[in-house]
């Protein structure tokens, strides 16, 4: 009675490993079908209405036939190939915790430097005040366009080692390290070192890093009361750069449910009006520039019907933007451990679109979504002592990076 158990078992254990084979390329093809057809629904966008073109999708590619060979265009595919055979080395499992987050860092700030370093010195008529004071204070710091760059760079890619402590965190450290190639090489850097969106995106990033350590089971007393208080200030930080920062409070209300921790809500809750309240006394009210914003995005829609295409084209171009391995981040998205850090981010992608906070540069605003997108791709509920690392994927959408380059 037990032949026949044994053999069926054993025969659906050696059909696993090829369902896992086939699951990279079925997730590639799910990506770039989404990606063609979201050049197409952008190609009919730019035909039909006066809104959406050129001056809106700087990445459109092929905006002129003219190539000029850059630095970037030999830097960034050596970058790809570098992280991905270094993460396919067995070397790479045993490296040190902080030797990965320092790498990972470094590799980040290579490849997004490769992509993108053009930083804008100016900001949208609706960014918040906080965003225009920042960015008037790196432009005076800085003192050239060169030295601009290199600030917003080595700020924005910050994201990649704080997004690696929160999925530590919560998924642990062996989800990290299998999802630290996917975060370097994502295809969103190309545009978070254009402005001060990467930074408010790093801000964001430190949110829920801090969030996540501080609601540890380990940390109690005054270390966990001073840990939240710390979150909820850098989240009215990330708030003031940002508006779409807000909906980050959502990811870090659900760890804190999550892992029972109900004072800390309070703490970086009281923390996060305290400094929007500091803001306000100084004449920069965070509650009334959102109003202010929402009513001009909406005398935008109004006077120019064409800003409706972003209801469809912002969902899309953030799918495709973070690459194959949102597929199957967002199909684990309810069994997953990092839930709590995905949920604020998909709320926000759903009503971006209708909230306009950016009409007229209205891809930007998603950046900061884009990291926590992607983090379910490695972190299962059960936490596997085995996790492999989706190269696969992260090579096709550091590919399609790398060819948005060349044709942009």
């Amino acid at each position: 009675m037990t032949a026949p158990q044994t053999s069926f078992t054993e025969r659906v254990d050696a059909l696993a490993p090829a369902r896992r084979r086939l699951s990279p390329s079925r997730d590639i093809v799910i990506w770039l079908s989404v990606a063609v057809a979201t050049l197409t629904l952008a190609s009919v966008a730019v035909e039909t209405s006066e809104v959406v073109g050129p001056t809106t999708l700087p990445w459109w590619p092929a905006q002129n036939l003219s190539l000029h060979v850059t630095a970037g265009m030999v830097v960034a595919p050596l970058t790809a190939a570098g992280v991905l055979a270094v993460a396919s080395r067995p070397a790479a499992a045993r490296m040190s915790w902080n030797t990965l987050l320092v790498l990972s860092y470094l590799a980040s700030i290579t490849w997004s430097a490769a992509l993108h370093t053009n930083v804008a010195p100016t900001t949208m008529s609706t960014a918040t005040a906080g965003a225009r004071g920042a960015t008037a204070l790196l432009v005076s710091y800085t003192g050239s366009e060169a030295g601009l760059a290199i600030t917003v760079v080595a700020v924005s890619c910050l994201t990649v080692p704080l997004t690696l402590v929160a999925v530590k965190s919560v998924s642990g450290p062996v989800a990290a390290r299998a999802l630290a190639p996917v975060l370097i090489l994502g295809p969103w850097a190309a545009w978070s070192t254009l402005g001060i969106d990467g930074v408010a995106a790093a801000a964001c990033a430190a949110v829920l890093a801090c969030g996540a350590v501080v609601s540890e089971r380990r940390v109690k007393g005054s270390d966990a009361f001073w840990g939240a208080a710390a979150t909820g200030g850098l989240l009215g930080a990330a708030a003031l750069l940002s508006y779409g920062a807000a909906w980050f409070a959502v990811s870090l209300l659900c760890l804190y449910f999550a892992r029972r921790r109900p004072t800390l809500i309070l703490v970086s809750a009281w923390a996060a009006l305290a400094v929007l309240a500091v803001a306000a006394a100084f004449g920069n009210s965070w509650p009334h520039g959102l109003v202010d914003t929402y009513d001009a995005a909406i005398g935008e829609i109004a006077a120019h019907p064409g800003q409706l295409w972003w209801l469809a084209l912002m969902p899309a171009l953030v799918f495709v933007a973070c690459g194959p391995a949102a597929v199957e981040s967002l199909r684990r998205f309810g069994s997953s451990s990092a839930w709590p850090l995905m949920i604020g981010p998909l709320l926000a992608l759903m009503i971006a679109p209708l909230s306009g906070s950016n009409p007229e540069r209205p891809e930007y605003g998603w950046i900061a979504l884009c990291p926590w997108l992607i983090v379910a791709v490695t972190a299962r509920g059960d936490r596997k002592r085995s996790v492999r690392a989706p190269l696969a994927a992260t090579a096709a959408g550091a590919c399609a990076a790398i060819v948005l380059m060349y044709s942009g």
